[in-house]
């Protein structure tokens, strides 16, 4: 199935692209995706989601599904789905 994938900030920066559809198995969740894309982009891809927390989800990074915020990586993606990764912002 083809997922659509957006990247913003240093998502972009890394992939060098701010859109791509991306081939995933039926049944992939959310963290297949994201493992596809890290042997796809390699560690620096991967250095994108650091926090202290250890957790992928977590700290600075924003995930979202069909425009909703996702903070569970074992989401079923279904054909069709926008996934965009970006970063939480702060400020006034």
């Amino acid at each position: 199935m083809k997922v659509l994938v957006e990247y913003t900030l240093r998502f972009r920066e890394v992939t060098g692209k701010a859109l791509e559809e991306v081939l995933v198995n039926d049944g992939s969740t959310l963290n297949d995706l994201i493992s596809a894309l890290y042997v796809k982009y390699g560690a620096r891809f991967m250095e994108e989601f650091n926090n202290p927390s250890g957790d992928l989800i977590g700290g600075r990074i924003l995930i979202l599904v069909n425009g909703d915020v996702v903070s569970d990586l074992s989401i079923k993606l279904r054909d069709g789905d926008k996934v965009t990764l970006t970063y939480l912002t702060s400020g006034g």
